[in-house]
């Protein structure tokens, strides 16, 4: 999973780094950043990239399910539920 955030190094009265935090104590770890690439409120902020793996990478790993796979299987398994 990937996140992109706005960030400030100094104090803002429109963004705080808040995020940054809770993205880090969900398990994203920081990939990088981007100087002065986002502009709002008459500021250039800054962007920090942050991701988390959330799955192993096999070297078997089966395809994707399309949409309407994913649909299909939701809908089972939400039947299943309602047979309990």
């Amino acid at each position: 999973m990937n996140a992109c955030i706005a960030c400030t190094s100094k104090e803002d009265p429109h963004l705080d780094n808040n995020s940054i935090e809770f993205h880090t104590h969900m398990g994203y770890r920081l990939i990088g950043e981007f100087y002065q690439c986002g502009y709002k409120f008459h500021t250039w902020y800054n962007m920090v990239w942050m991701e988390k793996q959330i799955g192993e990478h096999r070297k078997d790993q089966p395809a994707p399910l399309t949409f309407k796979e994913l649909l299909e299987s939701c809908r089972q398994q939400d039947k299943k539920k309602h047979l309990i």
